[in-house]
């Protein structure tokens, strides 16, 4: 995107709609900026400084500016249009993914295939350079051993995207173990804190640095092996038991309610039901006009695999069905229904999903 010229930027506007003052607006923006390249040299124990002359810039957006991903979200806003009978394009600035799903393989190799060159040729009348280095093929699918590579196109069995390590059999192994990488660099980070801070100031570190990594992506990846979970929370026991001055064999379930902290294991009950809940799925009350105790609870799709009841939108219908019917009745009302729902956790340490489901055997 840095390498575009002006004129198309422009031209691109204006096929948006974009016009007149507005049009010049933008052209004010991008025109009449200079570049200078400065190089300094060390000689004799003295430093020279050599300057280029001043030369206009006349492709390219100014780095660091709000604008600049604005401009690039707005130029490529026709590439979904321009593969929409092929493929669906997931788009996050300038990072984008092309998702072909056949039953057929031959119909899916054809398809993926004509879709990658369909995305080249639009690159080429617009003047983007694709990332040969980044673009890689993610096969998923019981049958994806059958599927051929693509000319052009590097095939991986895992790929880093957006911060969330996918592999091609969905396991979230891969990311566990960057994400327990992550976890005990800021473990480190922790201890240096609590060495030489209070208990609230270990907590903000701990929020900032410890949990930020935790809750990113859970919905998706919380719903790995209990086995791939229980290390996450094997890292985060050890940042409690740090903030409890506990010792590494002492038990921390009761330290977790003491902090007002949430297990790796809660956070993805938490975030999972919300993200369904944002979704505004029908509930059993939209479905007949019968007033009923489980009125307000979602309807489950009937499936035939494991890692359909992974889904986010499965997972969550399905934990958010199981809570309390208190929590259950403040309805639509999403602020108060995540307050509840985080009390309601805070009140049990939960270290495993069974744990969740079996909480009226419990109380």
């Amino acid at each position: 995107f840095d390498c575009l010229g002006h004129k198309l930027i422009l031209a691109k506007l204006q096929t948006l709609g974009v016009q007149q003052s507005a049009l010049k607006w933008f052209e004010s923006y991008l025109n009449e900026r200079y570049q200078v390249v400065e190089v300094k040299q060390r000689r004799m124990g003295e430093t020279c400084t050599v300057k280029s002359e001043k030369l206009p810039m006349t492709r390219g957006v100014p780095q660091g500016s709000v604008l600049g991903p604005v401009l690039y979200i707005l130029f490529t806003n026709d590439l979904p249009i321009f593969l929409e009978n092929y493929t669906n394009s997931i788009m996050y600035a300038d990072d984008t993914v092309l998702l072909s799903a056949q039953k057929d393989v031959e119909q899916l190799e054809i398809n993926s295939y004509i879709s990658f060159n369909m995305a080249q040729q639009y690159c080429k009348y617009n003047d983007l350079v694709l990332n040969s280095l980044k673009t890689k093929q993610l096969t998923l699918g019981t049958n994806k051993n059958y599927v051929s590579e693509i000319p052009g196109i590097q095939e991986t069995e895992d790929m880093n995207y957006l911060g969330i390590t996918l592999n091609n059999t969905l396991t979230w192994t891969n990311h566990i173990d960057n994400l327990c990488l992550k976890l005990n660099s800021s473990l480190y980070a922790l201890r240096r804190t609590h060495a030489t801070s209070t208990l609230e100031s270990t907590k903000i570190a701990y929020y900032a640095l410890f949990e930020s990594h935790l809750r990113y992506g859970i919905a998706a990846w919380g719903g790995t092996t209990q086995f791939n979970l229980l290390k996450v929370l094997k890292i985060q026991k050890k940042a409690i038991r740090l903030m409890g001055k506990l010792g590494p064999r002492e038990s921390c379930r009761a330290t977790f309610k003491e902090l007002n902290i949430l297990t790796v294991t809660s956070l993805y009950i938490l975030e999972t039901i919300l993200y369904c809940l944002s979704k505004d799925f029908p509930r059993n009350s939209n479905l007949h006009e019968h007033n009923t105790r489980h009125g307000q609870d979602f309807p489950l799709p009937l499936h035939r695999t494991a890692v359909f009841e992974k889904k986010p939108t499965y997972a969550g219908k399905k934990l958010f069905n199981a809570l309390p019917e208190e929590i259950k009745k403040n309805g639509n009302n999403h602020i108060n229904m995540k307050t509840a729902i985080r009390n309601w956790l805070l009140q049990r340490t939960i270290y495993t999903v069974e744990e969740f489901y079996l909480w009226r055997l419990t109380t």
